[in-house]
């Protein structure tokens, strides 16, 4: 999934700027997950130590303030098992889940899973902030929904390059064939596009290019 985020992350990098998103790596969530416990017992959060990582991490390349930041993607797992893609709409304060399976998890569910995103959000973003943002400091969290009429994808292993998919074209618009409309057998070629997209940025440039005259 790190791999994965990376790589469409690069494809879509000048249509990500023109909107003033950015896709981040499972590695946001996941620090916030871990230190979600520690955050609780803190008697000042707005003094909880944050990973310098994150600034370079949630800032679009070249710029310094998160203020030009609109749409934060990332991907989630949930329990250890279930993978679904999160879109942090940063002025609303809202993060929309991108669920390819919304059954396995009832609205209760849903929020005891994102608590930690919901509440530690605001103070991470102020705390790498400058200058300081005021609709990001005190105790408000972020609130939350699901976004519907998305396909439902059951089959094991399928949640994580499905939920990627969602981001992108959540990301774009919701082209064709809309994310209502991913089917079992586009779930099958995205797999084989993403592994060869994979490839192609990232396996193949390691290679040395050949030199003029050199044997093949």
């Amino acid at each position: 999934m790190e791999i994965l985020m990376y790589t469409v992350g690069k494809h879509h990098k000048d249509m990500l700027a023109g909107v003033s998103s950015i896709f981040v790596s499972p590695w946001l969530t996941s620090y916030i997950q871990k230190k979600h416990w520690q955050f609780e017992r803190a008697k000042h959060k707005d003094r909880f130590p944050t990973d310098f990582r994150l600034s370079s991490l949630v800032l679009l390349p070249g710029q310094k303030s998160i203020t030009n930041v609109h749409t934060i993607y990332a991907p989630m797992i949930w329990a250890d098992r279930h993978w679904v893609g999160l879109a942090i709409n940063l002025p609303r304060r809202l993060v929309e889940v991108l669920d390819p399976l919304p059954e396995l998890n009832n609205d209760r569910k849903v929020k005891r899973f994102l608590d930690p995103v919901l509440k530690m959000l605001p103070f991470v973003i102020n705390k790498i902030a400058f200058p300081p943002l005021s609709q990001f400091t005190g105790d408000s969290p972020f609130t939350w929904s699901r976004k519907h009429a998305l396909t439902k994808n059951s089959h094991t292993g399928d949640c994580g390059p499905v939920s990627i998919k969602f981001i992108e074209m959540h990301a774009l618009g919701d082209p064709a064939p809309h994310m209502s409309g991913i089917t079992d057998t586009l779930v099958d070629q995205l797999r084989k596009q993403y592994a060869l997209d994979i490839y192609k940025s990232i396996i193949l440039p390691t290679y040395p290019t050949a030199q003029p005259g050199s044997p093949a």
